[in-house]
């Protein structure tokens, strides 16, 4: 078991850092097309599209074009929590769930139940990170076990390569924000101890590899059963008050579980991989989305496919019935922290037509300093009070109503609470086909710090109301 020199000048250390950040929007964006697919394409999708997205359901619907190399909540989330690491390493879950997550809702892009339901819940009943209990008629916050806390953990293994403990409780506050299920914090804790485990690490054999993911869930699950943590201890007590529920012995049902589809993946390697997917559930409807199974289908992925990535990520890319491009996202992650960005000449070409691409070069870049100790954050950037925060996404609500009503235009600019200055560079009006009286409306912000960020509310014809504004949610709060 080979280690890197990880202060090496010569070394590929920060290209990985920068080839796993990216890498992993490549495959979110390759994937995403097929998120919902029900039918195999008539060609394997090899590289980027524009397509389609149906937004809304069926009364509210309308179509949204998505262009080549652009990429989901998966990336977006990601990035999101990049932004909420202090410059001393840690992740500050007041600074992702009272600003980065409720303010992410304007610009969403094929968010998931769970993660929206817990943004919501943040704002409309002034919950703390560690108690969002939400609950809505179609999810609840401890059945939510899906991938939502895993695609946006990768920032959190990056910095604590080389800290543990911390990548533990981080990665632990991370999830709960959103989800309560064993399910989804396993799953992040399973993806991020892979990605550091690759980047330290030549996996020969495989086995070692396993052995270190073993390590860190059992590690996991000790800490959570010993309450090392205050806000986690809090968090633990509550549930268990509160759904009366054994959480410590479900923690460890869900890591027999996750042990049994590991160890098995040897056992698939040479079947086809629909075999291995129907094994852990990844193309069940019902289990899909788990943050088990799909960390668990893209380590097998990586490692079955580790001397051609490029068809690692195409083969996940492609695999209908699965969660397409968080699964796809994963394997990203592996490729680049294994690989850095010395891969397939095809792989290089999509990652160069990656949307925001030098955004995420730059912020693998500033998670390097942060662990390398080279950074200077300005700690009162990242610190919010809950009632501070209200305030700011109060005020671009206010800015987001001009936007929505016309009064801006493009060319324009705008400033937004966490990504900043930014120009409007295109404004779309998608008609409502079952509603006649109210439009949707999108709006294309490039920001200066190198995001690009999409806009959307439906608003009403006649009296200009924006539907999606939580102007009101907010203003109900601040005067409590």
């Amino acid at each position: 078991m080979k280690q890197l020199s990880l202060f090496d000048v010569n070394n590929k250390f920060l290209e990985k850092f920068q080839a796993s950040l990216v890498f992993s929007g490549v495959g979110d964006s390759l994937g995403w097309p097929l998120e919902f697919s029900t039918s195999k394409p008539k060609k394997k999708i090899e590289s980027f599209v524009k397509w389609k997205k149906k937004i809304g359901g069926r009364w509210w619907g309308y179509e949204e074009e998505i262009e080549p190399g652009e990429y989901s909540d998966d990336t977006q989330l990601m990035l999101s929590v990049a932004r909420s690491i202090k410059s001393n390493g840690e992740f500050d879950p007041t600074y992702f769930a009272y600003l980065e997550l409720p303010l992410w809702l304007n610009y969403e892009r094929g968010g998931g139940k769970s993660i929206k339901s817990a943004a919501q819940n943040i704002i409309k009943r002034e919950a703390f990170w560690f108690r969002n209990f939400y609950k809505t008629k179609e999810v609840q916050y401890l059945n939510a076990g899906a991938n939502g806390a895993a695609m946006r953990n990768l920032p959190i293994a990056l910095v604590n390569v080389n800290n543990e403990k911390r990548f533990i409780v981080d990665s632990i506050k991370n999830s709960l924000i959103t989800h309560g299920h064993p399910r989804a914090i396993l799953g992040s804790l399973i993806i991020g101890a892979a990605q550091i485990y690759l980047l330290k690490y030549n996996p020969d054999p495989i086995q070692e590899l396993f052995k270190y993911i073993f390590y860190i869930l059992h590690e996991s699950v000790a800490l959570i059963e010993n309450s090392q943590d205050k806000e986690i201890a809090i968090w633990l007590k509550e549930v268990k008050n509160r759904y009366k529920v054994n959480i410590e012995k479900d923690f460890e049902k869900y890591f027999k579980e996750a042990q049994e589809f590991i160890q098995r993946i040897p056992d698939y390697l040479a079947k086809q991989d629909e075999e291995y997917y129907s094994f852990i559930k990844a193309n069940n409807p019902s289990f899909k989305g788990s943050g088990i199974s799909t960390t668990c289908a893209a380590i097998y992925m990586f490692i079955k496919y580790l001397r051609n990535p490029y068809e690692a990520l195409i083969n996940t890319a492609n695999f209908v019935g699965s969660d397409t491009d968080t699964i796809a996202s994963f394997v990203g992650s592996l490729i680049g922290a294994y690989f850095g960005f010395s891969v397939d000449p095809k792989l290089k070409e999509l990652e160069a037509r990656l949307q925001d691409r030098e955004y995420i070069i730059k912020i693998g870049n500033n998670l390097w300093k942060t662990y390398t100790g080279d950074i200077e954050i300005s700690e009162s950037l990242l610190k919010v009070e809950k009632k501070e925060s209200y305030l700011k996404i109060l005020a671009w609500e206010i800015g987001l109503h001009e936007l929505f009503w016309e009064a801006l235009k493009e060319g324009d600019r705008v400033i937004h609470p966490t990504l900043g200055k930014g120009t409007i560079e295109r404004k779309v009006i998608k008609q409502i086909p079952r509603k006649k009286d109210y439009v949707a409306k999108l709006f294309k912000i490039k920001f200066d710090c190198g995001q690009t960020a999409f806009f959307h509310s439906r608003v009403s014809t006649k009296n200009g109301l924006v539907l999606e504004s939580m102007a009101r949610e907010i203003s109900n709060l601040l005067e409590k």
